[in-house]
């Protein structure tokens, strides 16, 4: 168990180091091509901001990947709380109502999620994908596909910034970001998921409750499906069906290209925020060079595509040894 830790902790390092390099390149590469404005300090906030949601959104991914599951619903499961806070908001109930619920409706479809994939053994790919349908189609449902408008003034403190310095949705990311490495690190729950992860077999015959450690993995990632929703309506004081797309595909970039594993057992949210940061910092110097958005989904895919292939070229690798 020792010799893994190490191994896990040392394959960790070398990605985040190879992580930190590729930050680097790409930092020079941009800041040279817009005459230094790329490291001007708005931009810097720009990008940190833009990482944010990626960021909350992949550290409850990489809790779900670690376990060698995967959640698709996260896009369907933020639209609907968004438009159902949205109207209730709208409606006048209390502001703290309004978060409390978005936070528990993530946390049901997590629960959902969960026990039909970690009880009843459906398969996490088509059960989540499934989700995403069925989430975003009631989100469009209760509002009848229309954007809404009129939220109280004080939701859009989640999108200020502290002291005009540091912004509302960075302080989230960092927060969140510390509770999730203090919980894989120094927890019980945390060194079981990785057992769960890298071995579900010898982790159940230790006596782990494989099936209880996956159900908190999805309540977590939908937990902050909720925290996503919150912080989009704040940041555009409005909610629609059409608000976000493809978030999961971010999240599982910037968990992967972090150094969280595919297949389970490997990861951890350090890798996961400076993956979603890499990924801000690419989209973000493409669109201030006049990059078509077009070609920008493109880049995307291919950085999906390569850190997809890289976990695979690592996984033969560990197998051949």
């Amino acid at each position: 168990m020792g010799g893994n830790a190490k191994e896990k902790r040392k394959l960790d390092l070398g990605q985040k180091g190879g992580l930190i390099i590729l930050a680097v390149i790409i930092c020079i590469f941009f800041t040279i091509e817009t005459k230094g404005i790329f490291l001007s300090g708005q931009n810097i906030k720009n990008v940190l901001v833009s990482a944010s949601l990626n960021g909350v959104i992949g550290m409850g991914m990489t809790f779900v990947l670690i376990t060698g599951g995967i959640d698709l619903s996260v896009t369907g499961n933020i639209i609907m709380i968004s438009l159902l806070i949205a109207k209730m908001m709208v409606a006048g109930m209390a502001w703290p109502l309004c978060l409390l619920t978005a936070l528990v409706i993530g946390s049901v479809v997590g629960v959902i999620n969960g026990i039909s994939v970690g009880k009843f053994g459906m398969v996490a790919f088509i059960v989540t994908m499934a989700m995403n349908l069925i989430t975003t189609g009631i989100g469009k449902l209760s509002t009848n596909g229309l954007t809404l408008y009129g939220f109280p003034k004080i939701h859009g403190i989640f999108s200020k910034s502290l002291y005009g310095v540091i912004p509302a949705p960075v302080i989230i990311m960092i927060v969140i970001a510390v509770i999730a490495y203090m919980v894989l690190n120094y927890t019980n729950y945390g060194r079981k998921l990785y057992a769960v992860g890298g071995n579900p077999k010898a982790a159940w015959m230790s006596g782990i409750h494989n099936a209880r450690i996956i159900i908190v993995t999805y309540i977590i990632s939908g937990f902050l499906c909720g925290l996503g929703a919150i912080m989009m309506t704040s940041k555009l004081m409005s909610a629609s069906s059409t608000m976000i797309s493809n978030t999961e595909m971010d999240a599982i970039a910037a968990a992967v290209l972090g150094g969280t594993s595919l297949s389970g057992g490997v990861g951890g949210v350090t890798g996961t925020v400076l993956g979603a940061i890499t990924i801000a910092m690419i989209t973000n110097g493409l669109s201030m060079i006049g990059v078509s958005p077009y070609a920008q989904e493109v880049a995307k895919g291919v950085i999906i595509f390569a850190v997809v292939a890289l976990d695979a070229a690592q996984k033969m690798r560990k197998t051949k040894e």
